[in-house]
């Protein structure tokens, strides 16, 4: 009886050990998946999470969520943040990266993946910033063949924003932690002479703006030189760590003495958020002491220019005589073309060469005059007088020889003659008053 007392006393023991030992196995479990996850919000410059930034100071969000397994789904919810810009430099996507020790050295299993994305914001007002929580959800898949549900969220974050200093002075805020400015001179300014203009060029890059932020550079002019003109480019370069807005201008500056002249600096104030203060981007003034005028070279220019100009106003000159006399020569040449017989009259001076019979003669009389006055029945009086009075002439004897009681003799080749020099007068007539009315009525009568 005692033994199957303590026997059963033992299969209690051991099956709560069992449970217990299941339940150890099933939280190491779930830390060990925890431990091959992990969520990390970064922001840039790093100062702006204790210290805060500023109104128009750039920030980037580097958002990295990263796992010892492959993923087979993930998604990256990225929140609305109000009274900012945002925009997206980098959209969420999935790499492979290496996590080094504190040494600086790979190990074991550093390979990991990382789904990440880059936002870069820019304050409107001053207070403070809200960024909400950020969540990531997927399935991830370990290398034993199982797959993990997963949803990891970052907590919110507040950013605290100076608003514009009233120690800042210039035209525009600008707030930048790297400001490079840099000039070029054509021609170099050793070798300026009185009367030459010089170009002087400035490159600008400043980080953490855009284009659309940066005011034009000012240079005035001064006793010695005067500025021209000006001109501007702008573009804005878009990198992982935000932007970079690039400006170049130019000044035609004109020397106009022979003294020593200052061209002024160049300065281009703007706020740095990691110091606190106002700082400048500056080019220092330009001292110029022209060369003398060379009287030869100076007399050459000119006799350059002046030649230059008569021959361009020659050239010009030619240019306006052509285009009318070219229309002249293509109206003579449209003329000319009109007035060249046509097959039709070919054939019909043919047949008046070959002395043919009275009725074959008045057969390619028909002919021609239905392919002139284009029209299916045989010549009328209309058309007749349309030729004028010497060709109805000949028309008429045409008739009384063939069917009239007149027994006159033509000359075939006369009658052919002049009808077809007729109708090439009256077509070229109507070709002149069609593009010129009234020209016929000069050229041409009757």
């Amino acid at each position: 009886m005692q033994d199957r007392e303590s026997r059963a006393v033992i299969r209690v023991f051991l099956c709560c050990l069992g449970l217990c030992l299941l339940d150890v196995a099933a939280v190491a479990q779930q830390t060990d998946e925890a431990d091959r996850r992990w969520f990390n919000v970064t922001l840039d410059p790093p100062f702006a999470a204790t210290r805060g930034t500023y109104v128009g100071g750039q920030i980037v969000l580097h958002v990295q969520f990263i796992s010892s397994d492959p993923f087979k789904r993930v998604r990256l919810e990225l929140p609305a943040i109000e009274g900012v810009r945002s925009t997206i430099l980098a959209r969420p996507h999935t790499r492979q990266v290496e996590i080094l020790d504190d040494d600086g050295y790979s190990t074991l299993g550093s390979q990991k993946y990382s789904h990440e994305t880059r936002l870069v914001i820019v304050p409107d007002r001053s207070g403070t910033i809200l960024v909400p929580p950020i969540t990531v959800t997927g399935i991830s898949e370990p290398g034993s063949g199982r797959s993990f549900e997963f949803e990891e969220v970052y907590p919110e974050q507040t950013i605290l924003v100076h608003p514009e200093s009233p120690e800042f002075v210039g035209n525009a805020w600008i707030v930048s932690r790297d400001v490079k400015i840099e000039e070029s001179w054509s021609p170099e300014i050793d070798d300026v002479r009185n009367g030459d203009t010089v170009r002087r060029t400035v490159a600008l890059s400043v980080a953490g703006v855009t284009a659309d932020d940066l005011p034009e550079l000012v240079l005035n002019s001064s006793s010695g030189h005067r500025v021209l003109s000006t001109e501007v480019s702008a573009e804005t370069e878009k990198t992982d760590d935000g932007f970079i807005a690039h400006l170049e201008q130019s000044w035609d500056i004109y020397v106009e003495t022979e003294d020593i002249t200052h061209i002024d600096g160049i300065r281009f104030p703007y706020w740095n958020p990691e110091r606190g203060v106002p700082e400048d981007a500056t080019l220092l003034p330009q001292r110029i002491e022209p060369l003398k005028r060379d009287a030869v070279a100076l007399r050459q220019t000119l006799r350059e220019e002046a030649l230059a100009g008569h021959q361009a106003r020659r050239l010009g000159l030619l240019g306006l005589l052509l285009v009318p006399l070219a229309a002249l020569a293509s109206a003579i040449a449209l003329v000319l073309w009109r007035a060249l017989p046509t097959r039709t009259d070919l054939r019909f001076w043919r047949a008046a060469k070959r002395g043919a019979d009275p009725l074959r003669f008045y057969a390619s009389f028909l002919s021609w005059g239905r392919h002139t006055f284009r029209q299916r029945t045989p010549v009328g009086q209309q058309q007749v007088q349309m030729l004028g009075a010497r060709a109805a002439d000949q028309v008429g004897r045409l008739h009384r020889s063939i069917f009239g009681l007149s027994r006159d003799s033509l000359r075939w080749q006369r009658v052919a003659a002049t009808l077809i020099l007729a109708s090439r007068r009256m077509i070229v007539r109507r070709f002149l008053a069609t593009i010129v009315p009234g020209v016929s009525r000069f050229l041409f009568l009757r």
